[in-house]
């Protein structure tokens, strides 16, 4: 089924699962086991719009939002945040804010 799916979306993917997994692994407490597909989700909704043209700028600050609109959600706060992004295989930095 993956190759049904448009490189613009794919690419939002990989990029939010990147996110997630790095964001992870600095946060601080437990997550709840349902917390990975929604914000997975969330950082694809707002990745998705920029990944078409928009700069690695772009595409970091549009996943900041979402960390930042998840933690505000959730009561918190303060995780760390994309630095730097490397669109030719979505990996991606991360640091303590």
């Amino acid at each position: 089924m993956q190759q049904d799916t448009p490189q613009v979306d794919q690419t939002a993917r990989t990029i939010a699962e990147n996110v997630y997994a790095a964001y992870m692994r600095q946060a601080e407490g437990g997550r709840h086991p349902q917390t990975e597909q929604t914000l997975v989700t969330r950082l694809i909704e707002a990745i998705r719009p920029e990944v078409p043209g928009g700069t690695p700028r772009d595409i970091i600050d549009a996943a900041n939002g979402a960390l930042d609109a998840w933690e505000q959600q959730q009561g918190g706060g303060g995780g760390p945040r994309v630095t730097a992004l490397n669109r030719a295989d979505g990996s991606v930095g991360v640091s303590a804010t």
